[in-house]
């Protein structure tokens, strides 16, 4: 403590030489917009002294500054919204702009040409606003939905996240996260989506434990949404990859709400394309959603209120399979998976005088659901899922103090909240089959909880042509985990079906099937607890934005991070003495993250197209699920018990041969697995270490782009991006070492920043604001992903095939897509309907090619060879036989696959929304509408899980286990279809309606 106390210090004490008291908003400037512009006379000479004032429409709000000797105004720290901007001086017209739209971490640019010695106000009146829709002085890769998408678009599911998917560089990432299991995942620039950074008015909502979004908001409540997806700003931070900003929405001066009712259920539903439809089943399901809003003022031009509420009550269902023994086939059918969730958001502005602004948020999650847990193999049975309970509050504050018209400083404090707990549906071992995983998972049941204090503040100055911003900022997040993990065990099975009767029982079932080992907690009665996971988090940054000429502005900006202890710091007392000799040097805390930041921005002399581009250092999160790894698989919290299977029991030549593959007495069976004889030393989980010199990933960014305004309020984008990350943490094997508590030998696991990433992508989007009653957006990526596992942070998984040769792990992410696009807008036509689709094509992600058993991948092959190396049945087949020629894999042939086999599926989604507005008097509107998910009903077959992200079976499982059949070389379920894009009802999924209607006043 007295070290983050130092540290605290210098941190302010530095910030104090450039003269100001700061803890910055690393999101704050974000979370608002910035307006500016230069003012001329009509013979293009500057004017200074002139006086601007912007006024917020809804509260009345307004903010002045007068121009400077350049011509010059800014004026920061502004509400996204709609405002009236007015230029008043002395011996010239005034100048009227009624509508100007300010949008959530942008900066609007306005250039004001002044009349001279006009005695009358000149309005600029072009429909939507006047600011120019081409960014002349940022250099970021980012891309902002408005309210009007927001309310109208369809969005399956109603998450604010998928928002982010209308946006190049941006697409749908597996789920890694075992706690959450209805949460969105996006990966950014090629990332997985663990380290990414969502921020809700300026306050971090992210799950410090293991990585993603911790908090969902109310459809209802957000204002705006802004990704940025790459070369964002020194003000912001905490991710190698996206930062995603909303804004919730505030009162106004005017009394206005809503209320929405959504209704779904399975007649309106159609059937994933991989379910039996021959079992004549078909899937419960029914969604209702009710959603209201209420805003309005407390004190006209003095203080306002906002609030919404919303609930989701879903009796939904997972596909699962079931193992059917008479037709030795895994059959596909559904499971109950009910949802509720209620999210609440409260605000409350407060401007008590001119120069002070206040805001106050608070916000509600409860979420319960009952949801497949985490898979390793393509699907689970009804057994393998999960019950969960999430809670999640959040508490902001904010204070900004407009010290004149050159200088503002906002402060945030933020506090939240979050309770998770999940339990298994049907207690007992899980069975790990080649083909799925049955019974209940390992991994539950478990419990997290998280608790977030944040202070931060940014002071925004204006000093000639230079807007400069410092900040910095402190979190201090404390987490506490209850893991009863491996108490029920994990047993391995290697046949998805018995052969014949090995146990003697006269007949063939489960306790004749075959299992290498099994897993089990030595302590199977006691919960590991991991309280105080605790770490502090630090940043500053300045910012300077300065605009050299009026066409070419320069983006300089360093930031400075420090967490400190995410690597376990102050425990290594604690530390399992066996251990030590692994760790090399001293464990220090990684001080030396700065990040630069570079870009420039030229525009053309009429505002019309600009040219962008520049270089920075950003660094990623290390999740608190890394300090837990080292505590708790330290070889004495969590001895794993790993005890032979009935394999160990019969001789190799006998397993699969009827004449002599019989159990003896000792071989124990499905009805008592863990009975085996203890393999020594063959601790499942092993000893994990965190290496002393572990590193925050780091990713270094680049860009060279380009803006173009094709005719009134079209624009054009094209940015090419390029990003290598370093220092990313994979779990190496690096010895092994004696553990008394096992027995034996135990495996050494090192947590270390040795693997990297890389991606290079073609982001072009072409976008028309809204303006003769339409508007739309179309966007594309092409582009290529690599890293070395199909996790960014968390190895807690399989490890490399060859720990002393990483390379050899490289290979596309498992959501590598190389082409994405995606068409959104919304239309009003004749006679009050509405029309608002959403249009999605996609290329298909690889897969890993996973040997009989499913154990690891083939070790030839590249990571994810399937679809990328291979694309049919035949070119594979073509590898494997020159693989069975050469020896085979562990002395034995490999099977070959069908030609019809596939390797992944393309994406094709049309969702639409149709609406039709009814006026009931001047302000009261009644909007019934329907909406269509996947109209087309086109099969999407995709994966959910990390491991297998394809959709398809990606195991070579024999046909038949003997070798004297031919099913023995043969693999038929290989590259056969198994789940579909949204599980059951989710984005891609089969085709469904949904029918609403929304009251606004």
């Amino acid at each position: 403590m007295i070290l983050i106390c130092k540290s605290i210090l210098l941190l302010s004490a530095c910030m104090a030489i450039v003269g100001v008291f700061v803890l910055d908003a690393s999101a704050q400037q974000s979370a608002t917009a910035t307006l500016r512009g230069r003012v001329v006379d009509p013979n293009g000479a500057v004017v200074s002294g002139v006086q601007v004032t912007a006024k917020h429409k809804g509260t009345g709000v307004r903010r002045t500054t007068t121009t400077n000797d350049e011509g010059l105004f800014v004026i920061s720290n502004l509400a996204a919204g709609d405002y009236e901007v007015k230029a008043q001086a002395q011996g010239f017209a005034e100048r009227l702009f009624p509508q100007v739209t300010l949008q959530v971490g942008q900066i609007s640019e306005l250039d004001i040409s002044v009349e001279i010695n006009i005695k009358e106000t000149i309005t600029f009146d072009e429909g939507l606003g006047a600011e120019n829709p081409i960014d002349t002085s940022a250099s970021v890769v980012d891309g902002v939905i408005n309210k009007r998408e927001i309310e109208n678009l369809p969005l399956n599911g109603r998450n604010f996240l998928e928002l982010a998917l209308l946006i190049p560089g941006n697409s749908p990432a597996p789920n890694f996260d075992p706690t959450k299991s209805n949460t969105v995942v996006i990966s950014s620039a090629g990332q997985l989506g663990r380290g990414g950074n969502v921020t809700v008015d300026g306050a971090d909502d992210n799950d410090d434990v293991v990585g993603g979004q911790v908090q969902n908001i109310s459809q209802e409540a957000v204002q705006e949404f802004q990704i940025a997806t790459n070369r964002f700003s020194a003000q912001l931070g905490r991710s190698g990859s996206s930062v995603i900003n909303i804004v919730t929405k505030s009162g106004g001066n005017y009394y206005h709400g809503s209320g929405s009712f959504y209704f779904r259920n399975r007649a309106l539903q159609g059937l994933p394309a991989t379910f039996d439809r021959g079992l004549g089943e078909a899937p419960p399901f029914d969604r209702e959603q009710y959603a209201f809003t209420l805003g309005g003022p407390i004190q006209k031009d003095r203080a306002w209120f906002f609030g919404s509420i919303e609930y989701r009550n879903q009796d939904g269902a997972a596909l699962v399979g079931a193992r059917n023994l008479a037709t030795r086939t895994i059959n596909r059918t559904f499971a109950g998976a009910p949802l509720n969730d209620l999210l609440s958001t409260e605000r409350i502005d407060w401007r008590p005088s001119d120069a002070d602004q206040l805001f106050f948020r608070y916000s509600l999650q409860r979420e319960d659901d009952t949801a497949a847990s985490s898979l390793d193999r393509a699907i689970g049975s009804a057994s393998f899922r999960q019950a969960g309970v999430n809670n999640t509050h959040s508490f902001l504050a904010n204070y900004t103090r407009v010290l004149n018209s050159h200088n503002v400083n906002s402060f945030n404090f933020s506090f939240n909240t979050f309770f998770n707990d999940i339990e298994p549906v049907t207690p007992g071992p899980q069975l790990t089959f080649p083909s799925i995983q049955d019974g209940a998972s390992f991994r539950v049941p478990q419990g997290t909880k998280q608790r977030r204090l944040q202070f931060s503040d940014t002071f925004s100055m204006v000093r000639g042509n230079h807007t400069l911003n410092f900040g910095g900022e402190i979190q201090r997040v404390d987490a506490d985990f209850d893991l009863r993990v491996f108490q029920t065990g994990r047993i391995e099975m290697i046949e998805d079906f018995p052969d014949f009767d090995r146990n003697g029982d006269g007949k063939v079932d489960d306790n004749d099937l075959l299992f290498a080992v099994t897993l089990r907690s030595g302590k199977p009665t006691e919960p590991l607890l991991i309280p105080n996971a605790d770490s502090t988090y630090l940043a500053g940054f300045v910012q300077d934005d300065w605009r050299v000429h009026p066409q070419l502005t320069l983006n300089f900006g360093l930031r400075y991070e420090l967490d400190t202890d995410v690597k376990n710091i102050s425990r290594t007392s604690q530390l399992n003495p066996i251990i030590l000799p692994f760790l090399h040097g001293k464990r220090g805390r990684d001080t030396n993250n700065f990040g630069p930041r570079i870009g420039f921005s030229y525009a053309t002399k009429d505002g019309r197209m600009s040219i962008h581009g520049g270089y920075g250092i950003y660094y990623d999160r290390i999740t608190l699920e890394i300090q837990s790894l080292e505590r708790g698989l330290d070889g004495r919290a969590l001895p794993i018990e790993v005890k032979a299977g009935n394999v160990f029991f019969i001789p190799p030549p006998c397993l699969f041969n009827p004449a002599c593959g019989q159990f003896p007495p000792p071989a124990p069976t499905l009805a008592n697995p863990f009975s085996g004889f203890i393999l020594t030393g063959a601790g499942a989980a092993g000893i994990n270490i965190i290496d002393n010199t572990m590193q925050n990933p780091m990713v270094q960014q680049m860009n060279l782009g380009i803006q173009r305004e094709l005719a009134n309020n079209y624009v054009l984008r094209a940015d090419y991006l390029h990003n290598f990350g370093t220092h990313f943490i994979i779990g190496r094997t690096i010895g092994t070492v004696f553990n008394p508590i096992v027995g034996g030998p135990d495996s050494v696991t090192n947590l270390e920043s040795s693997v990297k990433t890389k991606y290079d992508g073609l982001l072009l989007s072409i976008e028309k604001r809204f303006s003769h009653r339409h508007q739309f957006r179309a966007s594309y990526t092409l582009s290529k992903a690599f890293n070395y596992a199909n996790d960014d942070q968390i190895p807690f998984s399989n490890g490399p095939l060859n720990p002393n040769n990483l390379q050899l792990e490289y290979g596309p992410t498992p959501n590598d897509q190389r082409h994405r696009f995606t068409f959104s807008g919304v239309m009003d036509l004749p006679a009050g309907f509405r029309l608002a689709p959403i249009f999605t094509l996609a290329s298909g992600v690889p897969m890993d090619i996973l040997v009989p058993g499913g154990g690891q991948r083939i070790p030839q092959l590249q990571r994810n060879a399937g679809g990328r190396l291979f694309h049919t049945g035949a070119e594979l087949n073509a590898f494997i036989s020159q693989l069975n020629a050469a020896g085979g894999f562990g002395g034995q042939p490999l099977p070959l696959v069908s030609d019809n086999a596939r390797f992944n599926d393309n994406f094709n989604s049309f969702d639409l929304r149709l609406s039709k507005v009814f006026k009931i008097g001047e302000h009261v509107k009644i909007e019934p509408l329907v909406e269509a998910f996947n109209l087309f009903n086109v099969t999407n077959v995709l994966g959910f899980s990390k491991s297998n992200y394809s959709g398809f079976s990606n195991v070579l499982v024999r046909d038949s286990n003997d070798p004297t059949s031919a099913g023995f070389l043969r693999s038929s379920s290989f590259g056969q279809p198994v789940t579909t894009a949204g599980g059951v009802f989710g984005s891609g999924g089969p085709r469904a309606f949904q029918f609403a209607a929304r009251v606004t006043f």
